[in-house]
Formats: structure tokens, C-alpha cells, sequence
């Protein structure tokens, strides 16, 4: 850590000072000593300086981090940036929530790689009953956003969130007609966190949504076998594109696909991934009786999904006629 980098800097100082030899050594042992330990202070104050400028960035502005090609997102985590460093919970921290979350809002909240976009599309549709509805449909991103997402590195998260209601699109309409239009009978947004969890210790790391808080708002979750997960998982991360890799630092890196050991064991209770499968499996099954709740699994909507699309319009409240029901 700056902290640690910054002791040793200072130990190997004084060690130096304490020790140094007369300036006028008389053979060459006492020379190559003198020499060694010149070298020896030399690399203290450098790691001095390195900590002292690592810190600094940290402080002041560490998106500096993730510009540097290929490792940047290391520096950042290792300065306790927020992993993914595109992903902030700070939109439902607090009450920040208040600010932009309204009730009849819903919330689909699928774990990742659990068929996220096939059910804000499934909820989209089911909101216009399979009509145009008042816009014509783009992508899911436009729909039905994700506030917790950044668009950029220079970005903070609640200006995210404002630029979601200001943002202009090229053919030059507004953004939030697409997700916020007022003919919508309830607003749409992404996430792939698991309820606040009060009183657990210790705590989880993707317990962010505030679902006891806000009963009145609508929650959907599904969960997905782990080994799907797993094995989703490699795919998708290599189809990012590199002009995102470069300005998010690198991440994510490559990953394997012939071989998911590693992945596996990433993934495990414990692993770098193990928050996002297990804790946001176990922290749902907490709230699967909360009336704000609809907790779905992937298997389920594969097998059966027309009694998927019924329990999902009954849980919104969105009555379906057969003939909107086929549409």
C-alpha cells in the first residue's frame, strides 16, 4: 500500500544516514559498501517519490490510473478503486436513490450472465403490450437504461444520472423520451445487484438495492445455474472491444476459453468472482417472499416461457389480453 511504500522509504533513509562510511574509504570493500549503499538510498527515496505520487493520484483524481494502457485498472484497485471501475453503486447509496428512483419503478435486477437483456426486453414489452409503444424501440440501453453504469472515466455516478434525463441522441431527440416517456405506466431500469442486507457481517459486496426501503418500488431478479455462469463468462468478456478495454484501463483482460479452470476457481465462495453468483443468489433467497420481489430462474423462462411472461405482467400489474398475450 502508499502507507507501507512510504515507511520502508523512510526506514531504508535512516538505515542509510545511520551507517554511511567515512567519504574517504581506504580499499576497495569499503568503496563497493559505499557504493551499495548509495544504490540502496537511492531506491528508498524512488519508492519514496513512486508512493508519494501514487497516493497523490489516488487522492486527487485516480481515473488518471486508467490511462495508462493495458494495467491502469490495476493501480486502481490496488488504490481502492471500485472493480469493475464502469460499475458504481453510489446511484442507490444512501438516499441517493430518492433523487432519481420513483415508486411503481421496476427494477430487473438478473445476475450477470443470467439473461439480463432478455428480460428487460420481456418487460419492455409486457409495459407496451406488445405494441410500438410511444417510441420506437432501439436497444435495451436506451429503454430501459442502467444508471449504474458509466459512460466514461471522467464521469461521476449521479452525474450519470442526470445526463440520462439531458442527453441528447444524434437524430436529435431527448433520451429520457425513450425510458422516462410519459405514456409509459412505469419506468424500467438495469442492475445486477442483490438487496441491502441489514445487520449482515460481514458484509456483501453487491448488496446495494434498497428493496425494504422502497416497497413501493418493483424488483426482478433471476438467478441462473453457476456452471452456465461460469461458463457464459469467458465469452463475453473477450467480446468486449478494445477501444473500451483502452479506456477503462484494460479491464476486463482476455480470458481463457479453452480451459475454465481458473475461471472456476474465481468463482468460488471467496474467489474475485464469488460475490457476483454467490452472494447475489443467497442475498435474493432472503427476499423471495418480499411482495415487491420476483425472483425468476433461467432455466425456468427457457422451459416454460410463456407462464414466465404471465407471472412477469401479473407482477408488474400489466393485464394482457390473449391477442397482446400472442403479440
Amino acid at each position: 500500500s502508499t502507507s507501507s511504500c512510504l515507511v520502508f522509504g523512510r526506514l531504508a533513509t535512516r538505515c542509510i544516514r545511520g551507517s554511511m562510511p567515512d567519504k574517504n574509504p581506504v580499499d576497495g570493500k569499503r568503496t563497493a559498501a559505499w557504493t551499495g549503499l548509495g544504490i540502496f538510498k537511492g531506491f528508498g527515496l524512488v519508492v519514496v517519490l513512486f508512493a508519494i505520487a501514487v497516493g497523490t493520484v489516488a487522492k486527487v483524481r485516480p481515473a488518471l490510473f486508467l490511462r495508462i494502457p493495458r494495467v491502469g485498472f490495476i493501480p486502481w484497485a490496488m488504490t481502492g478503486g471500485i472493480m469493475p471501475p464502469y460499475i458504481w453503486p453510489t446511484v442507490f447509496a444512501g438516499d441517493n436513490h430518492k433523487s432519481w428512483l420513483k415508486d411503481n419503478d421496476v427494477v430487473v435486477s438478473t445476475g450477470a450472465k443470467s439473461g439480463t437483456t432478455w428480460m428487460l426486453f420481456c418487460t419492455h414489452q409486457i409495459r407496451v403490450k406488445g405494441q410500438a409503444g410511444p417510441k420506437p424501440f432501439v436497444d435495451v440501453s436506451v429503454t430501459t437504461p442502467w444508471p449504474e453504469l458509466l459512460q466514461h472515466p471522467d464521469h461521476s455516478p449521479m452525474e450519470q444520472v442526470e445526463m440520462m434525463h439531458n442527453f441528447t441522441l444524434p437524430d436529435g431527440s431527448n433520451l429520457a423520451e425513450y425510458w422516462n416517456n410519459k405514456e409509459y405506466p412505469f419506468r424500467i431500469f438495469k442492475s445486477h445487484y442483490a438487496p441491502r442486507q441489514q445487520g449482515k457481517k460481514p458484509a456483501m459486496q453487491g448488496a446495494k438495492l434498497p428493496v425494504r426501503e422502497r416497497p413501493n418500488v418493483k424488483y426482478v431478479a433471476m438467478v441462473r445455474n453457476g456452471l452456465e455462469v461460469v461458463k457464459s463468462f469467458n465469452p463475453f468478456v473477450n467480446k468486449h472491444r478494445e477501444e473500451f478495454r483502452t479506456m477503462w484501463g484494460g479491464f476486463p483482460p482476455p480470458a481463457p476459453e479453452d480451459d475454465i479452470t481458473e475461471s472456476f476457481n474465481n468463482w468460488m465462495p471467496g474467489g474475485l468472482f464469488g460475490f457476483i453468483w454467490w452472494e447475489y443468489v443467497s442475498g435474493w433467497w432472503t427476499f423471495r417472499n418480499d411482495p415487491n420481489v420476483l425472483l425468476l430462474h433461467y432455466s425456468d423462462m427457457i422451459t416454460d416461457p410463456r407462464t414466465g411472461i404471465k407471472k412477469l405482467a401479473a407482477f408488474m400489474g400489466v393485464t394482457l389480453t390473449p391477442s397482446e398475450f400472442e403479440d
